[in-house]
């Protein structure tokens, strides 16, 4: 029973992206950093250049099991001699030190999120009064499952009659790990109320690891006696690559392109200061087309194959991965080299929108709300969570914080905290999961070390209202009358 569930979360791997590093990417000062968020986020930048040195960034999530009283730090602190148990199977009292895993028997969807990131050395130049243009580059890499349907929950799945078949709906899942390097240019112009600002990624990718699943149908799900299920018409794709899993270490086994657009309305208020930036972007167009060491399958056929899944338990190497694929092939297509169709895929990005809007409540202080919502533009793809966040931030040229709080997919709240001091930024998006928490579900965490202009006439206490440049209009002609 174990195997099937984990089975099943295989098949419902996808990426996705929740983490937006809030405290990172929104302020005026973020630089190189803004970019990925709105490709014309530097044009506010009082500063003329900024250099992301490096940076990295962790995020967990899910509502499908829990530890039971721990913390971010507590897990850290014990990663190397931790042992886990499952409260199932706890039999008297768990040692003092061992944490205890369990499932959520609630009804909602399940989902599993992790993504995480390493950038590179990263730099954005303003170029006169109008013009501002970067590198980036990034490592990225997620594995998500979003929209599990409630029969597979742990306790729901385990205490479900022989014979009792449910349906298991259409589905497209996706796991990626990809680096890239991307060029930014962005413009202003200006107007009457302040200026326009227009940016654009331009990104090449280079693929690694992937895999993907992609149900055309609903298929009929039975369990039987004897570790055995069925499943009654089953019409879907999957692929994957293997390098990984053959332990050649880190190898390109694709490549592709993507691209982002951003425009940003700024409304001045007689100075050099803004009092409202109004900004949306698309995010993350574009494919990666897996064509090494990769496998394409394809899993059709109007019978009901039976999956004996004690057979499965004879794998227990990464590398014995395509000997459990020919014998899935050979259960459900009677033929173990019969669901093979290709020797490359493609898969696209996550595709989102995002929405942003900045307000100057007074000198040094910011409240601003951000929206990140998926998209579909066809194919198979990775999938971004959803978020909306209110953030109150205090800016200054040499440090700043900022207190997040957001809606993940649109269910749960969480509040974070950031800081940056002087070139060095920290923050989180789940500030709770560093306290002891009854049921730890996941934590986030971000990290990255910058270097700008070392501006010795803006003092510690400088840089306030008039006394920062955030982009001003320019040179804008005046006529006389």
């Amino acid at each position: 029973m174990r195997f099937c569930l984990f089975a099943c979360l295989s098949l419902l791997l996808q990426a996705a992206y929740a983490q937006q590093q809030l405290g990172l990417r929104l302020e005026n000062y973020a630089g190189a950093s803004s970019l990925t968020l709105n490709p014309a986020g530097n044009l506010t930048n009082p500063l003329k250049w900024d250099i992301r040195l490096a940076g990295a960034g962790l995020f967990f999530e899910n509502n499908y099991f829990f530890i039971q009283q721990t913390s971010t730090l507590d897990l850290l602190r014990h990663a190397s001699g931790a042992e886990f148990k499952l409260a199932k199977n706890l039999e008297g009292q768990a040692a003092p030190d061992a944490y205890i895993i369990d499932f959520y028997n609630d009804h909602p969807k399940r989902y599993v999120a992790f993504n995480g990131y390493v950038d590179g050395p990263s730099v954005v130049v303003k170029i006169g009064e109008n013009h501002s243009a970067g590198i980036f580059t990034r490592l990225r890499s997620a594995v998500t499952t979003h929209g599990i349907i409630n029969e597979f929950s742990y306790y729901k799945y385990d205490g479900r009659p022989f014979f009792d078949p449910f349906q298991v709906p259409k589905f497209q899942a996706a796991l990626m790990t990809w680096a890239e390097i991307g060029l930014n240019y962005a413009l202003k112009i200006p107007n009457t109320n302040g200026y326009l600002g227009i940016g654009a990624n331009v990104r090449y990718l280079q693929g690694f690891e992937a895999a993907y699943v992609e149900n055309n149908g609903t298929w009929e799900h039975t369990k039987m006696p004897g570790n055995t299920i069925s499943v009654a018409h089953p019409n879907g794709h999957f692929g994957y690559t293997s390098s990984a899993l053959h332990g050649d270490g880190v190898t390109a086994n694709g490549s592709g392109f993507g691209f982002d657009l951003g425009a940003t309305q700024v409304f001045e208020d007689g100075s050099d200061f803004y009092k409202l930036r109004l900004g949306a972007s698309l995010l993350d167009i574009g494919y990666l087309r897996y064509s090494s060491n990769a496998a394409d399958h394809r899993v059709t056929t109007t019978g009901t194959p039976t999956l004996a899944l004690d057979d499965y338990e004879q794998f227990k190497n990464a590398d014995q991965f395509d000997d459990l694929v020919q014998l899935f092939s050979q259960q459900t297509l009677g033929d173990s080299l019969a669901s093979k169709v290709a020797n490359e895929f493609t898969l696209t990005l996550p595709t989102a929108i995002s929405l942003q809007a900045d307000y100057a409540i007074a000198d040094y202080f910011f409240a601003n709300a951000t929206l990140v919502q998926r998209i579909s533009l066809g194919g198979v793809t990775a999938r971004r969570g959803n978020l909306f966040a209110l953030t109150p931030r205090f800016e200054h040229r040499w440090f700043s914080a900022s207190l997040p709080l957001s809606i993940y997919n649109w269910k749960d709240v969480r509040i974070g905290l950031a800081a940056r001091l002087g070139f060095l930024v920290i923050g989180t998006d789940n500030l709770g999961s560093f306290f002891n928490q009854a049921r730890y579900t996941g934590t986030d965490f971000y990290i990255a070390l910058k270097l700008n202009p070392f501006e010795t006439n803006l003092s510690l206490l400088g840089g306030g209202r008039g006394k920062r440049h955030y982009g001003g209009r320019g040179k804008v002609k005046c006529y006389d009358f």
